[in-house]
């Protein structure tokens, strides 16, 4: 069996993940990064983001976007929730949009012996949408905390920082700074824009599925 820790040695190798998926405000953001041994040195630093500071993520991942393949599938809120209203699922979107980022490095020409995604659902959520790719689907490998992995840790770092920037830009449209997360701050910010902007103006903010939305009457 094929464990993460076989795969450490196998080059070059394309990790997933996502960022956004338990963010009330905001895009979904998937990444695919490559690891090369030609760009091994890149990754000095680099781990899960949800360990990482944002200021430390807003240095690491211009270096790695510099210097890696690298494929970003943002998803804002406008299109989410239109997406959501069709699947119902959010693991439905977040497995297009990682098949999405693996076609979009392979149309480029890259060809990894391994792809390494950290699982959020099913495998059957990413795999249906790769059927027709030119790849072998038994070198795709999922696995729960698979951020361990550089590649995937790498992808991670990405998602994060485009995913902190789209934040900063919602913020700056919107008038007031938007929070992280889906607790007690979020809901306080959502009462307050209610109050200046309405409900109508949600689908362009936030995940409307979540909870922190029908609290809000």
């Amino acid at each position: 069996m094929t464990t993460l820790s076989s795969l450490e040695a196998v080059f070059p190798r394309l990790g997933c993940d996502e960022v956004g998926k338990g963010d009330f405000f905001g895009p979904l953001v998937a990444c695919g990064a490559m690891i090369t041994e030609d760009y091994y040195s890149a990754f000095e630093g680099v781990s899960d983001s949800k360990k990482l500071s944002d200021k430390r993520i807003s240095i690491l991942a211009p270096i790695l976007m510099s210097k890696i393949p690298y494929s970003v599938v943002k998803i804002g809120p406008t299109k989410y929730n239109e997406l959501y209203a069709r699947f119902k699922n959010i693991n439905a979107i977040l497995g297009w949009a990682h098949a999405r980022v693996i076609q979009n490095l392979l149309e480029q020409g890259h060809n990894p012996k391994a792809i390494i995604i950290d699982q959020f659902g099913p495998e059957f959520r990413v795999l249906s949408h790769l059927r027709e790719i030119n790849y072998d689907i038994k070198n795709i490998h999922f696995f729960v905390r698979a951020e361990v992995d550089l590649a995937v840790a790498a992808a991670s770092v990405i998602a994060r920082f485009v995913f902190l920037k789209e934040m900063d830009a919602l913020s700056e449209k919107i008038g007031s700074r938007i929070p992280l997360g889906a607790g007690a701050p979020v809901d306080q910010a959502a009462k307050l824009i209610v109050q200046k902007h309405g409900l109508a103006v949600f689908k362009d903010y936030a995940k409307l599925h979540f909870k922190n939305f029908s609290k809000l009457g």
